[in-house]
């Protein structure tokens, strides 16, 4: 791995969307901040992210794992949570040039979060751990027996956070599954989102997504997969 740096990323252009290995997708939604009642959301979805993603993965795979609420919240499985100085240093303006991007901005300022803030953005990453999802089938076995056969994964983040972001570390023989984003109704309690209707992003080796953190999103995943191997999310909240 000589010349190789941790959490360095491939060169591809900021500017243009779509190019080779990146993906720009624009969604419906519901939004209860506009007088329309929708929206649209974006999703940036980038393959090849990293230049040394099994540099990544190893690490990932040799770090310790928690359980602890305070670091999971709600997730099924068990987290890496660990502070890492090269993932400041090189992934921090990568992220901040695709978060200035302004196909964001209309959503963020109608809910009132606002657009990025770099006094945020730079208190945000001196305190950015490097987090990893590891989860296996029966992980969601044990949690679905528990909420007596009723459980599903779809959630937000925006509670804290503008964005969020996902760069799957599993390897091509290991992928299934993957990402739904949904329509999701804030302001109609009880509801469920259309599985029928969602927008689906199949997991792939080194492949980032980020997405507004509003956006309802949930893993594909059930008590049959992941048997041997766990599902290996890095994620991000900013």
């Amino acid at each position: 791995m000589h010349g190789i740096i941790m959490f360095e990323t491939n060169n591809w252009p900021h500017e243009d969307w779509p190019h080779e290995d990146k993906h720009y997708h624009r969604l419906h939604d519901h939004f209860k901040f506009n007088d329309q009642g929708a929206c649209w959301r974006s999703i940036f979805q980038i393959d090849n992210f990293y230049r040394n993603p099994d540099e990544v993965r190893d690490y990932a795979l040799s770090c310790e794992t928690t359980t602890d609420k305070n670091k999971c919240g709600d997730m099924i499985g068990s987290r890496v949570y660990e502070k890492n100085f090269e993932m400041e240093c090189n992934l921090k303006p990568v992220f901040e040039k695709l978060v200035k991007n302004d196909v964001w901005g209309k959503n963020l300022r109608q809910d009132g979060r606002g657009g990025f803030d770099a006094t945020e953005w730079d208190k945000l990453w001196t305190n950015m751990p490097f987090i990893c999802n590891i989860t296996y089938g029966k992980d969601f076995a044990e949690r679905e027996d528990s909420y007596n056969g009723k459980l599903v994964t779809y959630h937000k983040d925006h509670d804290k956070h503008r964005w969020a972001a996902v760069i799957y570390l599993n390897k091509p023989e290991e992928c299934e599954g993957g990402t739904r984003f949904y329509e999701f109704k804030e302001d109609w309690p009880g509801f469920e989102p259309s599985e029928k209707d969602a927008f689906t992003i199949e997991m792939k080796y080194n492949t980032m997504i980020l997405y507004e953190a509003r956006h309802c999103h949930g893993a594909i995943l059930n008590r049959d997969m992941f048997q041997t191997k766990p599902r290996l999310a890095q994620v991000f909240f900013m």
